[in-house]
């Protein structure tokens, strides 16, 4: 029987929620593997620059769609896909995720400017591991 996005994603999410950070399901013809990163969340402490910086809850996420290993930059190239301040369009490439032989791409799902790279360049990341944090365009006034 096929495995639906839907019942990854709900796997995925029952893995985070008991702590476990790997599972592996093998059937004939059918081989899956997710890795969530189970790293408790640290929260900043305040400071001045904190609160100079927007809101956390205004920052957009790019998370990985697979497991595998995450690449910052094309195999054949040396300069990374983005860098932190660099303005990107919605749907713009981030980096990319190893799969064996096969790269998928990690795209920005909002317009913005890049916050930080979270993952490091060749970090095994899990589906929904965060990749790169956007501070998002502020939406223009058409009043204006």
């Amino acid at each position: 029987m096929p495995i639906e996005t839907t019942d990854i994603a709900r796997l995925a999410q029952i893995l985070e929620n008991s702590g476990v950070d790997t599972i592996e399901i093998e059937e004939p013809g059918l081989t899956l593997k997710l890795v969530v990163d189970t790293r408790p969340r640290i929260a900043a402490s305040a400071s001045p620059a904190a609160a100079t910086a927007p809101a956390a809850d205004h920052f957009v996420t790019a998370k990985a769609d697979v497991a595998g290993h995450f690449r910052a930059a094309h195999p054949w190239q040396d300069k990374p896909f983005v860098a932190p301040g660099q303005r990107i369009e919605a749907g713009a490439m981030l980096g990319l995720v190893k799969i064996g032989l096969l790269y998928a791409p990690v795209v920005a799902p909002t317009a913005g400017i890049v916050d930080a790279v979270i993952a490091e360049n060749g970090a095994m990341v899990g589906y929904g591991t965060p990749i790169v944090r956007i501070l998002p365009h502020a939406p223009s006034n058409p009043l204006n």
